[in-house]
């Protein structure tokens, strides 16, 4: 129902921010920007260059100042991994014991509670409930209140505090879900804010909208003002990623796009394995650690506000040239490219009015692969987080488990920033997915350590692979629509974040289960990177219609060369059986000058005998 609803909603957004953004005209930038623009127009167009010839020409592939840049824009990821799994330790199985208070009846309680402590299978809650029902059928006639187990400190969790055991326990499960519808409409709605307003300032909002959300749960003192907060908490997390991606690579020259934008991972996972530090440090509390997230996410804002500039493909594509060739020449200063003379002007790639995702649809081939990589990114979603929120509940300490899953995740990176380069994005991708639907798959069938070892095999390919996705993505669109693209992929690749906790629900009714659907869902993905092009190597057009048509050029070399391969297979058939015919006269032939011989040399010799 949750899923119906936040899909009609967003629907109804998307329509009505394609109509409003279809009103807009020039009167949305300022006079001075008018002036600048029409000044522009008047230089000749032979005197111009394009963004990527600046880079190329000017600034540099890569250099000093885009390093900054990029350390300051890839940063994001660090507080977004704290933001985005806090409920790993927020939501994780509390602590319990068994209470004795050397009463007679309550002796038989503890010693049936310690024994069915011994045998439960660790982490699991449902054993509460069947001491609560062992003590409502044996309690018999006493009239005080006997406690059989309590908590060993309530404020460990959400669950001990709220209570959520047995008939509740679907609240836990439910949370994560709403984080994640939270997540649906942040990624879709501040990724469109980022292409409208600017790449800087939708991350500065996401990060500060998450931020909210994890202070407002620090202070939610029941469930449902719980529920809210995590909603809001995940809203801001979906828009980070997106806006801060772009923003990371689009100040890159094209030759480094690839390695530098696996890059940005590193910071995720290096938040994921300091997770466990701090949430070791404040297990007592899973107040204190929400509000110290909240913290981290301010501090993000706090300490580069001041530093991190706006990217200039995104200045250029929205009317200002100007403000774009000022941060091209801030960046060429700091590399050491330019001293006093300044860049030419820039020239200003097509104007389209609207900028939204709808803008893609009337475009065959660029809505076939809107939908291909919406549908991988849900897959991607389903797995990531489905292994994420699964910690918990291998054997082991939590705390341990976590920092594993962070740790694996940098090797990771490491093979996907060079197998991109080196293989492609397609076939890294692909074989990324497949390593993470065998590890999900063999972990659900294992136990102890083995469980744990093919846990993390999956964590590491899925790891690559949503690296991959998203700078995959990012070359399948042209700039005007990348961040709405993007952003849409991510948005409903949610539907598989939210699905993930009720798929990890299934193992109630079989603990393999939730393993068969990650790896389902793994090798659908797999065969669904077949529908899309490689993008290695690939200048995308700047304007949607120069996309498609260079989209339609590819897919006609692609079945010319198909079709070109038939041709001389099928040549090569024919004259290989013309040479077999040809090779069959010839031995008949020679057959039948050997009988000729044959009966010559008979007749001679009777001749002869004669």
């Amino acid at each position: 129902i949750i899923i119906i609803i936040t899909t009609v909603v967003v629907v109804v957004v998307v329509v009505k921010s394609t109509m409003m953004n279809d009103g807009l005209d020039d009167d949305e930038y300022p006079d001075d920007d008018d002036d600048d623009i029409n000044t522009t127009n008047t230089t000749s167009n032979t005197s111009k260059i394009t963004v990527d010839e600046a880079f190329a020409s000017y600034v540099g592939q890569i250099g000093r100042g885009q390093l900054k840049q990029f350390l300051l824009s890839s940063s994001a990821w660090l507080p977004a991994a704290f933001l985005t799994l806090v409920s790993v330790f927020t939501q994780r199985t509390p602590e319990w014991e068994c209470v004795n208070d050397d009463d007679e009846n309550d002796d038989i309680f503890y010693s049936y509670c310690t024994e069915q402590k011994a045998k439960r299978i660790e982490d699991d809650l449902s054993v509460l409930c069947s001491l609560n029902e062992y003590y409502e059928e044996n309690k018999k006639n006493n009239t005080e209140e006997i406690i059989v187990w309590k908590w060993t400190n309530k404020k460990q969790s959400i669950v001990s505090e709220f209570n959520l055991i047995c008939k509740e326990e679907y609240k836990v499960q439910l949370a994560s879900s709403m984080f994640f519808v939270g997540f649906f409409f942040g990624a879709g709605l501040l990724g469109q804010l980022s292409d409208v307003k600017g790449r800087r300032t939708g991350v500065y909002a996401a990060v500060l909208i998450s931020s909210l959300g994890a202070g407002l749960a620090s202070i939610s003192y029941s469930y449902s003002q719980y529920f809210v907060a995590v909603f809001i908490g995940g809203f801001g997390v979906g828009g980070i990623g997106v806006a801060s991606f772009v923003l990371c690579t689009e100040p890159l020259g094209i030759s480094w796009k690839g390695i530098m934008g696996i890059g940005t991972q590193y910071w995720w996972a290096l938040g994921i394995c300091s997770m466990s530090f701090f949430g070791y440090l404040m297990r007592e509390s899973w107040r204190m650690y929400s509000f110290f997230c909240a913290l981290l996410g301010c501090g993000y804002v706090f300490f580069t506000f001041s530093f991190l500039k706006e990217s200039p493909r995104w200045l250029l594509a929205n009317g200002k040239p100007n403000e774009a060739k000022e941060v091209l020449e801030f960046l060429a200063k700091k590399n050491g490219r330019l001293t006093f003379e300044r860049l030419p002007d820039l020239k200003e790639p097509e104007k389209t009015e609207n900028v939204n995702v709808s803008a893609i649809f009337p475009h065959k081939k660029l809505k076939l692969r809107l939908m291909c990589m919406a549908f991988v990114f849900a897959c991607n979603g389903l797995i990531y987080y489905g292994i994420s929120l699964n910690v918990g509940n291998l054997a082991g300490s939590i705390y341990m488990n976590n920092f594993l899953s962070g740790l694996v995740e940098i090797p990771s990176h490491i093979a996907a920033q060079f197998a991109v380069d080196i293989i492609g994005r397609r076939t890294t991708l692909m074989s990324l997915m497949s390593l993470s639907g065998f590890g999900a798959f063999i972990s659900g069938f294992l136990k102890g350590k083995q469980r744990i070892f093919f846990a993390l095999v999956g964590r590491f390919g899925i790891s690559g692979s949503f690296n991959v996705v998203y700078l995959y993505t990012t070359e399948l669109f042209p700039t005007i629509v990348r961040s709405a693209a993007l952003g849409s992929c991510s948005m409903i690749g949610r539907i598989g974040s939210i699905s993930a906790p009720q798929v990890l629900f299934l193992r109630v009714i079989s603990p393999e289960l939730p393993s068969i659907v990650l790896a389902l869902f793994a090798l659908l993905a797999v065969l669904t990177c077949t529908l899309v092009p490689e993008t290695h190597g690939l200048v995308l057009e700047e304007s949607l219609d120069g996309a498609e048509l260079q989209a339609c050029g590819e897919e006609m070399t692609q079945n010319l060369a198909i079709g070109s391969q038939f041709s001389n297979n099928f040549t090569q058939l024919i004259v290989e059986e013309e040479d077999d015919e040809y090779n069959d006269n010839d031995d008949n032939d020679d057959g039948a000058r050997m009988l000729g011989t044959t009966a010559i040399d008979s007749s001679s010799s009777m001749a002869i005998r004669e």
